[in-house]
């Protein structure tokens, strides 16, 4: 069986809702560091970013707006996102979700034209966004079964 993953709009709320999310943390974040410091401000502006999702999918699979969502990243075989696939994933966000790269449209067009709905960083990064309802089994070949 073909575990395909969730292209409903509660994945583009998610996706939204967690983007706003991440840009609050970053302008607090950067509130605090003085004017005189613009370098530190820069790397600490797309290290809060980085870790937002990197952290949160490593440490639950899932990001604030995939939790109200009820949403959750899921490996392949079923276990729980780590911090490698996290990584990846939040690696290839930059290309997918890039307002200079026409902004969430590459990670759309991945999503609805792959067979699992699955956007670039989740094809490399062996992982699915689906519903957290979702309950996964393995038998003793591997087999995944829902």
């Amino acid at each position: 069986m073909v575990i395909v993953g969730d292209s409903s709009k509660a994945r583009l709320i998610a996706w939204f809702f967690d983007h706003l999310l991440a840009l609050v943390l970053m302008m607090l974040v950067e509130r605090f560091i003085p004017d005189s410091l613009q370098g530190l401000k820069i790397i600490l502006f797309f290290l809060v970013y980085v870790a937002y999702f990197v952290v949160l999918e490593a440490l639950w699979s899932r990001t604030v707006g995939k939790f109200f969502q009820g949403l959750v990243v899921r490996k392949l075989d079923g276990s729980p996102c780590d911090w490698k696939a996290a990584a990846i994933r939040t690696a290839l966000r930059f290309l997918e979700v890039n307002p200079v790269l026409l902004g969430p449209i590459p990670a759309g067009v991945a999503i609805f034209s792959s067979a699992r709905k699955q956007r670039i960083g989740d094809i490399l990064a062996g992982t699915l966004v689906v519903s957290s309802k979702l309950r996964w089994t393995s038998d003793a070949t591997g087999d995944v079964a829902v």
